[in-house]
């Protein structure tokens, strides 16, 4: 009797019958659904971190261009001050995410 986690058992006239998934499809512990969205949740934050990274350098250099207008330099700041918030919070939430996975024995995309 085999263990396979996308098998069918079938009860037979002499005993069951194990249908095993057709080759091709993925099969095994680390094809779940916890760990295909735990992979997802870590990718959207990964590029989360990058698109606030680049609004931080976007907003420093609006800064520079502000050239002394009060609106603009406060335009700027709002943006530096958003991203860096936005930072923290995606960081903070990756590393919950990745903690929380692996009290759950998943693997990550951070710890494989």
């Amino acid at each position: 009797m085999t263990n396979h986690l996308f098998s069918l058992r079938v009860p037979g006239a002499d005993g069951p019958i194990d249908l095993q998934a057709p080759p091709g499809i993925p099969t095994g512990p680390e094809f779940t659904i916890g760990s295909i969205a735990s992979l997802a949740i870590q990718l959207a934050l990964l590029i989360g971190i990058f698109l606030s990274l680049g609004y931080l350098i976007y907003g420093g250099l609006y800064w520079q261009q502000a050239s002394g207008d009060k609106q603009k330099w406060d335009k700027a700041r709002r943006i530096i001050v958003y991203s860096i918030f936005g930072l923290i919070i995606m960081s903070l939430a990756l590393v919950i995410v990745n903690v929380i996975a692996s009290a759950f024995g998943l693997r990550t995309a951070l710890n494989p």
